[in-house]
């Protein structure tokens, strides 16, 4: 009997043929193909006070596509991804190095989309298959950018630009392939799972409603689990205003959530988001308040969000304590165009505040840094992230350097 990967490699060898067509293609099949991918080496370094040992990674993950135009509407695409732990004394999820802190970084072999895409004409397009989703700013279905492997959705998605004034997207879930991969016991999401936004510009920015029905079950052929899974409506503001080198951007949300389909658990919790960003030249300053609610049972929770761009790099509360939390967010920032030989050069130095949304005690503090900057087509990023615990976690730092280049 077959295996799921001897069927995937199967498949991906017939794909091949039928998209390279052989030493014969002709010069205007080629002109239909494009390849593209990228590569990604991370180093990083992890302790915090409670587990003994300090955890280390070198990961090179590699990300390979093939994209074909079938018709002049309809587009198909292939992606294949891998994921290496050249030194991987760290804990990655999976079983391994249990006292050592978490990376979610695990070797992995995947499929990471194989989609079939449909212009319905203008601006309108229907997406099928295992695909990359980032909706809105990501908080509640994102592809996990930063992490090596990318978190990718089986779906149906349906997008349909309105000019440039409104934007309307539907989706269906049928599975989540999350960054921890099929060895994490909440790598993979399974159910019945949908969702609608919409947006239309006006006069103070642009307004949004939002609806998430998220059926996710986690170890399906062990202990099945749905605790996971919620309801969350919400609405949203974002909008900016820039004008001979002064600018602000602004941006708020609302959103209620409760128990859906199978969660055992029945609670209420509530989300809001208040945030200003201040232009000056090349730099820039702002102020971020967030809050997830808590509840009796369970709080408020994102569990398909791009979480590492919430709450800090030290991923402390990348699953929300029971009495919710409030970070409040102060930051600064500064770009160039070229630094030496380096172009697009940043910095960036956030301060974070964390506290409980119900009975205001003091979680604890956090300083991130960043520095990026690109030479000669490489992107060079380097981090620290320190968090320094009140009365929730232990104190946790975090250092990474990366090398990524898309060609």
């Amino acid at each position: 009997m077959f295996s799921k990967r001897h069927l995937i490699f199967a498949l991906i060898s017939a794909l091949q043929h039928w998209l390279l067509g052989g030493a014969a293609m002709a010069s205007d099949q080629l002109r239909d193909l494009s390849i593209f991918g990228r590569a990604l080496t991370r180093f990083q370094v992890a302790e915090n006070d409670f587990l003994p040992r300090t955890a280390v990674g070198l990961t090179q993950s590699l990300q390979l596509a093939v994209e074909r135009r079938v018709t002049p509407r309809l587009t198909f695409l292939v992606e294949g991804e891998t994921v290496v732990a050249v030194v991987g004394k760290f804990n990655d999820g999976t079983g391994n190095n249990p006292n050592r802190l978490l990376i979610p970084d695990p070797n992995a072999l995947e499929l990471n989309r194989l989609q079939l895409q449909y212009s319905l004409g203008g601006e309108s397009f229907l997406t099928v298959g295992r695909q990359t989703l980032a909706i809105d700013d990501q908080r509640f279905i994102g592809a996990t950018p930063f992490r090596q492997n990318t978190q990718t959705f089986d779906a149906v998605h349906f997008s349909k630009r309105f000019g440039g004034r409104a934007i309307f997207q539907a989706g269906y879930l049928n599975q989540v392939n999350g960054a921890l991969g099929r060895n994490n016991v909440n790598g993979r999401f399974k159910g019945n799972s949908y969702f609608l936004t919409g947006n239309i510009q006006t006069p103070i920015g642009r307004l949004g409603g939002f609806h998430y029905a998220l059926d996710l079950q986690t170890a399906t052929n062990l202990n099945p689990n749905n605790m996971a899974s919620s309801q969350t409506t919400g609405i949203r503001l974002d909008g900016r205003s820039h004008s001979n080198g002064l600018g602000v951007d602004w941006e708020g949300a609302y959103a209620r959530q409760e128990n859906y389909a199978d969660n055992p658990r029945k609670y209420t919790a509530h989300y809001w988001l208040a945030r200003a960003q201040f232009f000056a030249g090349e730099t820039r300053f702002g102020f971020r308040a967030e809050s997830l609610g808590g509840g009796r049972d369970q709080a408020f929770q994102t569990p398909l969000g791009s979480l590492r761009k919430f709450q800090g790099f030290a991923n402390v509360f990348l699953r929300t304590p029971l009495d919710g939390v409030v970070d409040l967010e102060a930051s600064f920032a500064w770009e160039a165009g070229t630094v030496s030989e380096f172009n697009r050069v940043s910095a960036k130095v956030s301060h974070h505040w964390f506290s409980a949304e119900q009975g205001g005690a003091s979680y604890g503090r956090e300083t991130d840094i960043n520095l990026e900057g690109t030479y000669r087509g490489n992107v060079l990023s380097a981090g620290i992230a320190a968090y320094k615990t009140d009365t929730f976690a232990a104190d946790t730092t975090r250092i990474f350097l990366s090398l990524r280049r898309q060609f």
